[in-house]
């Protein structure tokens, strides 16, 4: 099942399903904070907006090539995601910003046939990515 696509608009990635609670989305609400002439801040509420939590591990080197690059577009830009809410089964879409990356280690290589010999390709383990909604949807 699939549970987060990165950059749906631009170099979609389907990432692998999560385990062990590796994922997670929810709503939360969304203001901006505003300074009164008293000098008072209050928070006004402007809405509700999706965050998302994935981790995962085991990636090969152009897998993790392309998530990272993606996640970093999404840093400065926004980026059209598809995620799975907590109680559907269907894939919203929203357009995200993300605001931390937990850069995948080199955990180790294996040996996959090659033109004549064996190569030996990296795997990257322990990635992790937070996803926070640019604007209100309600």
């Amino acid at each position: 099942m699939t549970q987060l696509v990165l950059d749906v608009s631009g170099n979609a990635i389907y990432l692998p399903e999560s385990q062990k609670r590796g994922y997670r989305a929810w709503v939360e609400d969304g203001g901006v904070e505003v300074e009164m002439i008293s000098r008072r801040t209050v928070r006004e509420l402007r809405g509700s907006i999706w965050r998302v939590t994935y981790q995962y591990g085991w990636f090969d080197d152009a897998d993790r090539a392309r998530v990272l690059e993606s996640c970093e577009k999404g840093r400065r830009t926004p980026i059209e995601c598809l995620f799975l809410p907590p109680h559907g089964n269907e894939l919203l879409s929203g357009s995200f910003f993300v605001t931390s990356i937990t850069y995948p280690t080199f955990k180790w290589s294996r040996l996959v046939p090659g033109f004549g010999e064996d190569v030996s390709v990296p795997m990257w383990a322990n990635f992790g990515v937070e996803l926070r909604e640019v604007r209100p949807h309600d």
